[in-house]
């Protein structure tokens, strides 16, 4: 019986170092989404034209939910015109609108999976560096995006395409257009992070944060 503890151990010890000599693992974005199954879509017997002024509908009532498009505004006054001449289209545009509500909560939702097998594993990953936290040293805390431009030109990208990367040491990133290759440890782990910009700041959901153990710039 003790052999065969001894024997499992050593096996075991042995595959660990195995894996350790490999090194990191090549990822790229598209490893951190689970693969999604197709949404039907309800809207194939709209119009291109009735389809805009769904969405457009849909959009103002949201901007008038959040508190950002008040009911005696023009803009509001306009979706009520879409909505009745979509009604007049014979168009039911209450089912119609929940219907696209119900197809974004399922994104949104789609977009907070991230993929258990990553969990703890060592990768080295491209991207794009925004930084959080900084001194005259350098970087020591940032997100980590796909392309450039995201969270400051663009809507920031889903929850699970941005890696909040911590550094054990201070890194001297000379501007955020130089993509870089990260190599540290994931964690499937939820973050907001408050990014700011010349003109704002936001709060931006990040679904995995790396332990980074180094930094370089991309090559080809």
């Amino acid at each position: 019986m003790r052999l065969c503890l001894i024997a499992s151990v050593i096996a075991i010890s042995t595959a660990f170092a195995a894996i350790a000599a490999e090194g990191p693992r090549d990822i790229d974005w598209e490893n951190l989404a689970p693969e999604y199954a197709p949404i039907d879509d309800p809207f194939t017997h709209l119009s291109p034209d009735q389809r805009l002024d769904l969405f457009a509908i849909l959009g103002i009532r949201k901007q008038v939910e959040e508190g950002l498009t008040p009911k005696e505004s023009p803009t509001y006054q306009m979706g009520i015109e879409m909505t009745a001449k979509l009604k007049s289209q014979g168009l039911q545009v209450e089912d119609l609108v929940e219907k696209a509500r119900e197809i974004e909560r399922i994104i949104a939702e789609q977009d907070r999976r991230t993929v258990p097998e990553l969990q703890g594993q060592n990768v080295k990953m491209p991207g794009f560096a925004l930084p959080l936290e900084f001194s005259d040293k350098g970087v020591t805390e940032f997100l980590l995006v796909p392309y450039l431009g995201a969270c400051i030109h663009t809507p920031p990208p889903p929850p699970n395409q941005i890696v909040l990367v911590r550094l054990t040491e201070p890194y001297q990133l000379d501007d955020i257009y130089t993509p870089v290759v990260i190599t540290g440890r994931l964690l499937i782990t939820n973050a907001t992070k408050k990014l700011s910009y010349v003109d704002g700041a936001a709060d931006i959901d990040s679904g995995y944060t790396m332990e980074a153990t180094d930094i370089e710039l991309y090559r080809h």
